[in-house]
Order: C-alpha cells, then structure tokens, then sequence
C-alpha cells in the first residue's frame, strides 16, 4: 500500500476507534473515513482486527520508545525507573485521550495479542528457572543476553540454528 494510502487508513482507524469504539467500528467507516474504496482496504487489511494490530504496534512502539527514554533520565535507580514508567502511561493517556472508549480498547487489544505476550512471557520464565536451577547468577541478565543471541541468529537465518545457538550458550555460560 503506498505510505500516503497507510497513514490514511490508520489515521481513519485511530479517528473512528477512540471515537466511536472498537464494535461501533467498520471496515466500511474506515474506508470511507480514508477516502478510499473498500476493497482497496480489504487488500491490505483483511479485517477490522488487522487493522486494530496495526494501530496498537505504532501505539506500543510509541510507549516503549518513550519507556526507554525515561529509563536515561539522571538520577537514582528508582527515579529513572519511576520516569520510565510515568513516560509509559503517559504516552499511552495521550494517545487514548478524552475516548470514552479506551478500556474497551485496551480489552480488544489484551484479547487480540494477550496470548502471544503471556506465551513469550512463560517461556522467558521457564528459561530464567532453568538457568537457577543450573546455578547460574543472575539468570535474568544472562536469559535476556542468550535470547537476544538466539533471535539474532534466528533472524541471520545462516548456517545450523541449534549449533549456533548451543555455541553461544556454551560461551555464555562458560564466562559466567
């Protein structure tokens, strides 16, 4: 879709869902809030949670970068850990300001991506306790560097993925 056709469609889809909430919304309002043919939105966007998804990935990119930002403030721990948190919910208030329909919104949300985030959330758990259990320090440091790894030679996509990642696990747990 061309970017102008993009942004049309989502600035529509973020109109008409704080405006009117998520049920009240179509596929058909959307379109015709762009300006552009229903079918044409069916292209690219087979249905109203396709959409949705697409809206809350650029919210939640928006708080976590803001997340990030607020953990490099000056100060103590706690303080930056409190402006990181503030600078979260403030932008996530921001974007659903004045809806009426924001816990609705954010009930659409946990139900569409809720089980993808608990299953990741129970596997990097799962890989925490293993590590403890194996007597490793700070199992929580070393699972987010060892998953970190993986992924990036998940998405390198070259050479044999159990070899890769056992090398560095093998590396990893060795300086530990």
């Amino acid at each position: 879709m061309a970017g102008d056709k993009r942004e049309a469609v989502l600035n529509a889809g973020r109109t008409l869902l704080l405006k009117q909430g998520f049920r009240a919304t179509t596929m058909e309002a959307i379109a015709a809030e762009a300006g552009i043919a229903k079918a044409t939105l069916y292209k690219y966007y087979g249905d109203k949670d396709a959409v949705f998804v697409a809206l809350a990935t650029e919210l939640l990119i928006g708080v976590h970068e803001a997340f990030v930002e607020g953990l490099k403030a000056e100060g103590t721990l706690t303080l930056r850990v409190a402006e990181a948190l503030v600078a979260k919910y403030r932008t996530l208030g921001e974007y659903m300001a004045g809806s009426a329909y924001a816990d609705e919104l954010l009930d659409v949300h946990h139900k569409l991506v809720g089980a993808q985030v608990q299953v990741a959330e129970e596997a990097a758990a799962a890989l925490v306790e293993a590590l403890r259990q194996g007597g490793v320090r700070e199992p929580e440091r070393i699972a987010a560097v060892l998953d970190a790894a993986a992924y990036g030679l998940y998405r390198k996509g070259k050479g044999d993925l159990l070899d890769g990642i056992a090398t560095v696990v093998e590396g990893v747990l060795r300086g530990v």
